[in-house]
Formats: structure tokens, C-alpha cells, sequence
């Protein structure tokens, strides 16, 4: 399976996570299991990105 790397702004993963809730909420049980698939694998991604993040800050913070 061929994989693609996408780099969103928080901002961009918000409105990701409100177009889904949308979607859910318009088609309902039809899409429901893919779009907890892609919401839960986004969140997971983000989650860990952004406490990398600040992770990095806290520690160039300490440094200064």
C-alpha cells in the first residue's frame, strides 16, 4: 500500500476534525466507521506531534 505524508497546520486539523463531524452528522451510520477511523488516527498523530513540540520549546526555554 502505497503511504502519503501530509504536514497541517493545527488550524488545518481542526477544520479536518469539523468536516468529519459534519459528514457524520449529515450521512450518519454510513460513514461512521471510516470517519472514526481517520479522526482517531489524525488525533493520535496530532497528539503526539504537538506534545513533541512542546516538548522542544520547554527544553530551548531551559536553555536560554
Amino acid at each position: 500500500m502505497n503511504e502519503i505524508k501530509l504536514t497541517l497546520r493545527e488550524n488545518e486539523v481542526t477544520a479536518l476534525f469539523q468536516l468529519i463531524d459534519v459528514a457524520v452528522k449529515s450521512q450518519g451510520l454510513q460513514i461512521s466507521e471510516v470517519a472514526t477511523f481517520l479522526f482517531n488516527k489524525l488525533q493520535v498523530q496530532a497528539k503526539e506531534q504537538w506534545s513533541e513540540a512542546e516538548e522542544e520549546e520547554t527544553e530551548e526555554e531551559e536553555t536560554e
